[in-house]
């Protein structure tokens, strides 16, 4: 049996009307064929452009991930210096807050320290002068009692080293560097806190020290006062001694409790030492009379006096004027009876005065 042949398929391709006519001869099976196979590579093409784009964008991805990790550790990284930095700038606020207070009460204490000092110096400019002993002198004591005094300065500490303190912290500001190391900055705060404190402590020591100081020299000062050896008189001429003596109106010995001090009617009479006026009066035998109690059980006369300027009661110092000097009582002549008492028993005066020279 014959096998029927395809019909086959014809192009024609022409040129143009005075061309050759081409006639290409193609069976049905490569017309289907060839759009097939066509249609594959394309769809070969497109799936192999899928792939490589899909690997591609794989692999973009990973990167991208390493990236965000990467810059996630990065802001992290960052997020903890600058939770550092803050810290230490917060810390450094504290430090120098807590160090302006302190400065601060470093010049109330430095003024007040001022003031101690100022006190202490016109205290030694008024009394810079020996202070005599206010211990009951001996029988062989000698009537230069400066002799056994002491000089008050020795009471009072050198001045040097506190009147250079404040010219020390003058001379010392803090100075801060430029900003550009937080942590060295806080260190320098935390340390110069520490200075302060430190010195805040000692200039407290200091300023106890110099109060308990001007306290002392100011008791002392008082007993010095209250000590009777000025002496009552610008005259220091003697007309008769403390002891027994002949008495000028009856010639026997009779035994004279004070001294008598030569001088004018009207002279000042001033007094010995600070104390109280516990009497004042006139008698036949002593004339007008003034009596001053000090401490340590001492009282001081002041007898035939012409007039009585102070009054019981009176709180007077040492050199105030009193009264002045007359021959009022049973007297010879103008002077001034000076006498001392201790615990009402009378002592010899010239143990306790000055010295005449």
């Amino acid at each position: 049996m014959t096998r029927t042949r395809k019909p086959a398929w014809s192009f024609v391709v022409m040129r143009g009307p005075d061309k050759t006519v081409r006639q290409f001869k193609v069976s049905k099976r490569s017309v289907v064929a060839a759009p097939m196979a066509a249609a594959l590579a394309v769809a070969g093409t497109v799936a192999g452009l899928q792939l490589k784009a899909a690997y591609e964008l794989r692999q973009l991805e990973s990167e991208l991930s390493d990236q965000s990790a990467a810059f996630t550790q990065t802001i992290a990284g960052m997020d903890a210096v600058i939770a550092g930095k803050d810290e230490a700038i917060v810390t450094l606020q504290q430090e120098i807050l807590k160090l302006s207070r302190q400065t601060e009460d470093m010049k109330i204490k430095m003024q007040e320290l001022g003031e101690l000092e100022e006190k202490l110096k016109l205290f030694m400019e008024k009394y810079g002068g020996s202070v005599p002993n206010t211990a009951s002198p001996t029988a062989s004591g000698s009537s230069k009692t400066s002799a056994s005094g002491k000089d008050a300065a020795s009471f009072l500490p050198s001045f040097s080293a506190y009147s250079s303190l404040s010219d020390k912290v003058a001379r010392s500001p803090i100075r801060y560097p430029v900003i550009g190391n937080l942590d060295g900055i806080v260190h320098l705060a935390k340390n110069t806190s520490i200075d302060l404190k430190a010195l805040s402590r000692m200039v407290d020591a200091m300023e106890e020290s110099m109060a308990h100081t001007l306290k002392q020299a100011q008791n002392r000062r008082m007993t010095v006062d209250a000590y009777p050896s000025s002496w009552p008189t610008r005259s220091k001429q003697l007309t008769s001694g403390f002891g027994y003596r002949r008495d000028p109106f009856t010639g026997h010995a009779t035994f004279h409790a004070g001294i008598d001090i030569d001088g004018k009617s009207g002279d000042t009479v001033f007094s010995a030492a600070e104390g109280t006026v516990s009497e004042t009066g006139y008698d036949s035998q002593y004339g007008n009379y003034i009596i001053i109690d000090h401490l340590g059980h001492l009282q001081t006369a002041y007898m035939h006096l012409l007039a009585i300027d102070a009054r019981e009661g009176d709180t007077v110092v040492r050199g105030e004027k009193i009264g002045q000097l007359g021959s009022s009582g049973r007297s010879t002549g103008p002077h001034l009876h000076f006498q001392i008492m201790q615990r009402s028993e009378p002592v010899n005066p010239l143990k306790y005065l000055a010295s005449r020279t």
